[in-house]
């Protein structure tokens, strides 16, 4: 299965029609894909930032990128930036 075809956390899909968009929060082995009105949502190149709790195993994802530095925490600990999936 080709990196395209995996479904990894993170990615993000848009729909030419209308714009919609929607992020993988969990990854898996099936082939992911995602229609809206009625055609295939494009893979966009840059996926979502995640961050992990390295105490609880928390997960937040990124969907839009602010100006300042990001610096979430859990459980009184910073959270983890994952590393993008190839």
């Amino acid at each position: 299965m080709s990196p395209q075809q995996r479904n990894l956390t993170g990615q993000v899909y848009r729909c030419p029609v209308c714009g919609a968009e929607l992020s993988v929060i969990r990854r898996a082995q099936g082939a992911l894909a995602p229609r809206c009105c009625n055609t295939a949502m494009l893979l966009l190149p840059e996926p979502h930032a995640t961050y992990l709790c390295p105490v609880c195993g928390a997960e937040l994802m990124v969907i839009l990128e602010g100006a300042g530095p990001l610096a979430p925490r859990c459980c009184n600990t910073p959270m983890i930036r994952r590393k993008r999936a190839a």
